[in-house]
């Protein structure tokens, strides 16, 4: 079993990594829903209240806190002792930290809903990382050193218009790249294929990695024309092969699935109890991963780092160091 692996590997201490992260960032507010007295609970409870009629909830704030899919990512490795270099879009106070940073422009801001299992996110999205290019990167920090860190987090594909033109840019740079984890966030199907055909052209550049989670996966499989389950090996596979990609890697809620070049990888999720939110797990799993990989780690392992790094966060436990990551893997492994 890769845990225990993992624990004695953590216990030797970890050597750091250098990762850069970009291009988002988030101001994230955190609230519960309140129907009159009473706390709406999920999703379901909510719909049935909309559909009965009711037009009018009160939001409790909860917190507010730095988000957006490169910054989890950053922090999570800064976590685990990594150099870290985040270039986002962090023009606001809440982005404040002891690694170094580079900002592109305004922030979106984000409502996330509380709920006991999922919750849902409402977006007001910043026009600096609508417009945002390649061209803000190469202004904001040392390009050269940038995009040849051991590893680097590119992040939401989804809501970034300007990614796919970047990873051409960054491909035609030809960097002596490592380790690149794009961890596109909510696809559509027609952005699924768009982010294949970019993929394509970085395999020269870095050991191109796509991390996931199930729906992103299947809307991956229906863009390369795949039927069945998109954790099956045969799918991801193909998927790897449509990405030119070195690995492709789905977190589900059971277990994290690879197809690497070694073959098929399946790690089991650790069984803990959720905390607040699962919301910014997905993109530490993605840290977690990167920078074992570019650390020279076997995949199950570093899958296994991934899991562990996730469902740390989602016991409510915030973003683990290595030595909070050792415990909660001893506590919670298979």
């Amino acid at each position: 079993m890769p845990y225990d692996a993992l624990v004695d590997r953590l216990a030797d201490g970890l050597d750091p990594v250098a990762v850069g992260a970009f291009p988002d960032g988030s101001v994230d507010d955190y609230y519960r829903l309140r129907e009159g007295d009473e706390t709406v609970t999920s999703r379901a409870s909510f719909a049935d209240a909309v559909t009965a009629g009711r037009d009018s909830f009160t939001f409790d704030h909860v917190v507010t806190d730095a988000g957006g899919q490169a910054v989890n990512a950053a922090r999570q490795a800064a976590a685990l002792g990594d150099d870290v270099s985040l270039a986002g879009h962090l023009d606001h106070p809440v982005f404040e930290f002891d690694f170094e940073t580079a900002s592109m422009g305004d922030p979106a801001r984000v409502r996330v809903c509380l709920f006991e299992a999922d919750d849902v996110m409402f977006v007001e999205e910043s026009a600096d990382l609508a417009d945002w290019a390649f061209a803000d990167l190469r202004a904001a920090v040392d390009i050269d050193a940038f995009l040849e860190r051991d590893a680097l987090c590119c992040t939401n594909w989804a809501s970034v218009p300007g990614l796919g033109a970047a990873l051409r840019e960054v491909a035609a740079y030809d960097p002596d790249g490592g380790v690149c984890c794009v961890d596109p966030g909510p696809l559509s199907t027609a952005q699924a294929g768009n982010l294949l055909a970019a993929l394509e052209p970085l395999g020269g550049a870095y050991d191109v990695v796509v991390s996931v989670n199930d729906d992103e996966a299947r809307a991956l499989a229906a863009a390369a024309g795949r039927e069945g389950s998109a954790t099956d090996a045969e799918v991801l596979d193909d998927l790897r092969g449509a990405a030119d990609a070195t690995g492709v890697v789905v977190h589900g809620a059971d277990a994290a699935v690879a197809s690497t070049p070694t073959g098929y990888v399946r790690v089991p999720t650790l069984d803990v109890s959720r905390g607040m939110t699962e919301t910014g797990a997905g993109d530490r799993f993605s840290a977690g991963l990167a920078r074992s990989l570019a650390a020279g780690w076997d995949w199950d392992l570093a899958v296994a780092m991934g899991n562990a790094c996730a469902a740390h966060y989602v016991a409510g436990q915030g973003t683990g160091s290595v030595d909070a990551l050792r415990a909660h893997v001893g506590a919670h492994r298979p």
